[in-house]
């Protein structure tokens, strides 16, 4: 997807321990801060993933959460969360990251392989304030073993199991510093961001947010066309089924059995990959 030509972005600020990179960049989209800025910590005392889960935070990983400003409508804004995981993905495989690829809807795994461990999660939000809307996209990335961060209360099914940015680097690659990562992360999100903001001002995505990006986002995420089963909020499956699609407003489809299918969105489920007959 090409990209607009952008003014310089203004420097990443990196600070060693913060409550919440997300809240802190929500803060500068408040006061006026302009596109691209971002904040960058090596750890979170009070992170936080989707649904409200808690993020813990050790030092170790990457916490970085960039301002995006993209000219857009209102309801377009649910796009970024994907949006900007294809920028981080594209950065973490022009890194060397050469396994990684996407689990529904916006995670970050360390390869396309059965039981392949979480790398990095995203949280995108949006707000308003001096300027206008802006969106918030945050990703913490777990660097190395000795700084795997996970979600913590996810209720009774087992979540992905987590992994580390080096089990996914080419062999004989080192891992990328932190501010190294941080930065490549925060230029390829921005430069995915103003690609898709063009196409969805040039009427691309009049059926839905996602729509200029489907065919590239179905090609990242392996676990489509595999077994899965649909795992509720509070642990409990919904379903077993294939992993079918995902439409143009990011809500994946599940082939049930008996020939039906059932979408859901984000916030009603997460997909696990099951091994052997759905």
């Amino acid at each position: 997807m090409p990209s607009e030509p952008s003014a310089p972005l203004p420097p990443i600020r990196l600070v060693r321990q913060t409550g919440s990179t997300n809240d802190d960049v929500a803060e500068m989209g408040r006061s006026g801060a302009p596109h691209g800025s971002a904040v960058a910590a090596r750890a979170q005392t009070a992170g936080r993933g989707r649904r409200g889960h808690v993020w813990e935070s050790p030092e170790g990983g990457l916490y970085l959460s960039v301002l995006l400003r993209p000219e857009v409508p209102m309801q377009q804004l649910m796009g970024i969360a994907a949006v900007g995981a294809m920028g981080a993905l594209d950065a973490l495989r022009s890194l060397g990251a050469e396994r990684v690829a996407l689990k529904w809807p916006n995670d970050v795994v360390a390869g396309p392989e059965p039981g392949a461990g979480k790398v990095a999660g995203v949280l995108a939000e949006a707000g308003y304030g001096d300027g206008g809307t802006f969106a918030v996209f945050g990703i913490g990335v777990n660097l190395s073993r000795g700084g795997i961060g996970d979600l913590a209360g996810c209720g009774t099914a087992r979540p992905l199991e987590p992994a580390c940015l080096e089990d996914a680097m080419r062999g004989g690659t080192a891992a990328p510093g932190l501010e190294d990562l941080a930065e490549a992360i925060r230029d390829a999100v921005v430069e995915r961001c103003d690609g898709w903001s063009a196409e969805v001002r040039a009427g691309h995505a009049a059926a839905g947010p996602l729509a200029p990006i489907l065919s590239e986002y179905f090609d990242r995420m392996p676990l489509l066309g595999r077994q899965v089963m649909a795992v509720l909020p509070d642990g409990r499956v919904a379903c077993r089924g294939v992993f079918a699609g995902v439409d143009v407003w990011g809500r994946a489809t599940v082939h049930l059995a008996d020939g039906s299918d059932v979408e859901f969105a984000s916030e009603q489920a997460s997909l696990r990959e099951l091994q052997g007959p759905a």
